[in-house]
């Protein structure tokens, strides 16, 4: 191993000097990453956060992030995955059904907590492309999980008072006739039976559970999968575009983004209808149109 004095020589412990990027005048690059870009974000991560190094790199988060996701940098970015978490995890509180999944489930147990990691993590698989009917879909499908470990739990403690028993029968058969507990050994059996009936019944609800969990989740695909096939469909056809924006989210969605694109459109509009200085100090205006022109 090095000592101190070595590795303060080492240029790899030091912050990394941001590459020498065009800008663009403004605008973030894009397309993909360039091999000088993928060697800046390697050596940078864990010395900066995956803003700053998009920042340096003049990019947006997301090719950053996914960069380091793709290749298993060994440190994460706990606070933007916790702050990820915490949003969902506040717009799970807003849903009209959280009050009764509070109700249903105990926190000193754990219950509540399960189910609020487990809607995250699942929302996250998603990507939050979730609609309403599928988020009772899953709703049910973590608390049918919740019965299933609730299920398992008991049946572990019940293996554990069967084998009890168990002992206590065999050590009473061990004693020779004349000294044994008659009654007691009657009692000991008629609660042995008892036990192993009762595992049966666990296994039985375990298998009903889990039919119906894994039906849900059936189900939550099949959802998912047609409606990706229906948008997948309007791209390529008028009448598919008119059979996709048949669904009220998507098609609000739709009428946002084209409301945004119009704003954005008639902002730079103004802007290059006005006078600009160019970089070899040339004033014109950029859009000559019979508007613009003064």
């Amino acid at each position: 191993m090095s000592d101190m004095s070595d590795m303060s020589d080492e240029p790899d412990d030091e912050t990394p000097t941001p590459i020498n990027i065009d800008k663009g005048y403004g605008h973030r690059k894009r397309g993909q990453l360039a091999t000088e870009e993928a060697q800046f974000i390697r050596q940078s991560y864990g010395k900066l956060t995956a803003q700053q190094i998009a920042q340096s790199l003049n990019r947006t988060d997301r090719p950053i992030l996914r960069y380091i996701k793709e290749n298993n940098l060994s440190i994460i970015d706990t606070t933007e995955v916790n702050r990820d978490n915490e949003i969902l995890r506040q717009k799970l509180y807003a849903k009209t059904f959280y009050p009764e999944i509070k109700r249903q489930f105990d926190e000193d147990s754990g219950e509540l907590k399960y189910f609020e990691d487990t809607w995250i993590g699942l929302i996250k698989q998603f990507r939050e492309d979730v609609l309403p009917a599928e988020e009772l879909q899953i709703k049910d499908f973590i608390t049918i999980d919740i019965l299933i470990n609730r299920s398992m739990q008991d049946r572990k403690r019940h293996i554990a008072e069967t084998a009890k028993l168990q002992r206590q029968v065999d050590a009473e058969y061990d004693k020779d006739e004349s000294v044994r507990d008659i009654p007691r050994l009657a009692n000991l059996e008629q609660q042995l039976a008892f036990t192993r009936n009762t595992l049966s019944n666990y296994t039985n609800e375990y298998t009903k559970l889990l039919a119906e969990k894994q039906k849900i989740g059936k189900d939550l695909k099949a959802t998912r999968e047609q409606r990706i096939k229906r948008i997948e469909e309007g791209k390529s056809s008028w009448a598919g575009l008119i059979r996709m924006l048949e669904d009220e989210l998507l098609r609000e969605k739709e009428g946002r983004e084209i409301e945004i694109l119009s704003m954005a459109t008639d902002k730079c509009r103004k802007q290059l209808s006005e006078y600009h200085t160019y970089m070899d100090n040339s004033v014109d205006i950029p859009l000559l149109t019979p508007d613009t022109v003064k």
